[in-house]
């Protein structure tokens, strides 16, 4: 796992700009900072060590070839033996060093052969010019930003706020910015909050020499299962889906440093969690809670998980009195506004992961999105009128667009109109096209649109960075290629069969998680921001504090007399929709402090 950074063509950075964009995110890879550079280029690497740590000196190289790679490649024994059998020597035992040898032989096809999350960057200098590729893996579980320069050259890094340590980063805001996160509650790619600053959407590849660009995007076919009797059934279903996730655990397990699960106390941890307890004699759990008496407490579920599992449990427990701290903290390391509230626990959870001695955590993100978890999806797909996927897209915002319309100021209410309408108008031209061109059913339609569309903005982000804010990586079993193939591959009635959502995977978890967790109704990991933000607490404290101050930059976007509105709606009658709004906001005024920006 690292943080990778670079450029072709345009002015040379120079070693000090290289140093400086390699030193802004150097949490996510504090063990070596390595670059490589050409005439024209450079790569460069912060390094976490975890696989093969004696080697895997980053950028590797071949004739004519440099690479540099953030991630982790779980296929790289079986991918190493293939080379080893043509011919290839290897030194040491990182998964990194089968990347070159494996793109002299397919090219940019090699990266259909790696099995783990990645973001790949290689120079090619065998040909006439130098030629830049990118590379992401189908999932999106790793970021990369980048940017063209005036001058024919192209950056990138994989976080934003190394990538400004540029001289001639555009920095200028994108005008619809604000209005995309509170839409969305995050900044869907492939646009960033800034406006000549693009992400690589997931399974994409770049290709950029001489001043040519061109981005495309990779299939990943379905799998074609073996039913028995050639029906699937919910049943044979969850015993593939388990077959599947013990072999990809197994893998995922292996590290020459230490590993632990994350616990929410939900079905999809506690199942990654009974699976790792399984096949390691001895395993950690970590799950987060906060002092006092709060809705939606799970620890008492994650105690019963790690006590049926005989993990050897860690309970961190956060005082809300602390939370304005905290909330300065881990804004500085999201590189775009989130609204989502349990921002705040991923961070705090991984810097006690950290503080334990851990580099590796496994957590159970991703399987709502694949095999339909959410109630919002199944409501969705059910609904028999010819809007019904508009209705679907209303519940991804922070704000809904009437709330909208008189949260914005005059000035950026009109900027907005101006630039092309709300984020949910714009958002559902995409989703109107996917229903448009009817390559799947409705529910099918609504998951694969949350795959690739939020779902690696809103919760990946979050994931990565603030794991990596405290060197820690996180594994997500849940999205490798093998699970996610079988899931496209499942009919829409086995994967939500009646009121089961996720039926194979509450199939494939009964013998392993207890019946409490197993038939408790669904609950999102999140921070109760409906009960902390009232009177006497510190979160409604740091609210009024900062939305309503003079100088607030928020209110270059919203109006103050909206903010105070909201907050005294959250006084007298305290709600999930004005806390959430106020919370929305106190991420974008907190965020816009943190990069010193204004309007």
């Amino acid at each position: 796992m690292c943080r990778i950074y670079g450029h072709l063509g345009g002015a040379h950075p120079g070693p000090d700009v290289l140093r400086a964009v390699g030193a802004a995110m150097r949490e996510g890879g504090p063990d070596a900072q390595t670059t490589g550079l050409g005439a024209r280029w450079s790569l460069g690497s912060n390094r976490l060590a975890v696989q093969g740590i004696a080697h895997g000196a980053q950028p590797y190289r071949r004739p004519g070839l440099t690479c540099v790679f953030n991630g982790e490649i779980y296929n790289h024994r079986e991918l190493r033996a293939e080379l080893r059998a043509l011919g290839h020597a290897f030194e040491g035992d990182c998964d990194g060093d089968v990347l070159l040898p494996l793109y002299e032989r397919h090219g940019e096809d090699f990266v259909s052969r790696l099995e783990g999350m990645f973001a790949i960057a290689l120079v090619d200098e065998r040909g006439p010019e130098p030629v830049l590729r990118l590379f992401t893996d189908h999932a999106g579980m790793k970021s990369l930003f980048y940017y063209r320069t005036p001058d024919g050259g192209l950056r990138f890094a994989s976080e934003l706020r190394a990538l400004s340590r540029y001289p001639d980063f555009p920095a200028a805001l994108d005008p619809l910015a604000v209005d995309r996160y509170l839409g969305g509650r995050a900044v869907w790619g492939p646009g960033t909050v800034h406006r000549d600053v693009r992400t690589l959407e997931p399974g994409s590849v770049l290709r950029f020499t001489a001043g040519r660009l061109d981005v495309r995007l990779t299939a990943l076919e379905p799998a074609r299962p073996d039913w028995p009797d050639g029906t699937p059934t919910v049943a044979a279903a969850g015993a593939q889906l388990d077959a599947l996730l013990r072999h990809e655990m197994g893998r995922m397990l292996d590290a020459d440093v230490p590993v632990c699960v994350i616990t929410s106390g939900g079905l999809d941890s506690s199942y990654t969690t009974a699976l790792a307890a399984d096949l390691l004699p001895e395993v950690s759990s970590f799950h987060i809670a906060y002092r006092g008496d709060w809705p939606a407490d799970e620890r008492h579920f994650a105690a019963e998980v790690a006590r049926r599992c005989g993990t050897d449990h860690h309970e961190v427990l956060l005082d809300p009195a602390g939370f304005p701290a905290l909330v300065d903290r881990f804004v500085r390391h999201l590189d775009q506004p989130n609204n989502a509230p349990h921002s705040l626990s991923t961070y705090a959870l991984f810097e006690a992961v950290h503080e334990a001695g851990f580099k590796v955590a496994l957590t159970g993100d991703g399987a709502d999105e694949l095999f339909g978890g959410y109630t919002r999806f199944v409501k969705a797909a059910r609904d028999d009128s010819p809007t019904w996927y508009r209705a679907y897209q209303g519940t991804m915002a922070a704000v809904p667009t009437e709330g909208l319309r008189t949260l914005y100021t005059p000035d950026y209410l009109a900027r907005v109109h101006a630039a092309g309408g709300f984020f949910g108008d714009a958002s559902g031209d995409a989703l109107d096209r996917q229903v448009r061109a009817g390559n799947h059913g409705k529910l099918e339609t609504l998951l694969r649109y949350d795959q690739f569309a939020r779902f690696p903005y809103y919760i990946l982000r979050r994931v990565d960075h603030l794991s990596m804010a405290h060197s820690v990586e996180a594994r997500v079993p849940f999205l490798q290629p093998s699970v996610m193939r079988f899931a496209h591959a499942l009919p829409e009635e086995v994967k939500v069969a009646g009121d089961t959502v996720k039926a194979p995977l509450a199939e494939a978890a009964r013998r392993w998680v207890p019946r409490s967790v197993l038939d408790r109704p669904k609950q999102p990991f999140t921070l109760p921001v409906t009960a902390m933000i009232k009177p006497g607490e510190a979160l409604y404290d740091m609210i009024g504090d900062l939305l309503l101050a003079p100088t607030a930059r928020c209110h270059a976007f919203v109006r103050p007399e909206a903010l105070r509105e909201l907050l005294a709606l959250q006084t007298e009658s305290p709600g999930a929709h004005a806390a959430e709004a106020l919370w929305s906001v106190l991420m974008l005024e907190t965020w816009l402090a943190a990069r010193g920006l204004a309007a």
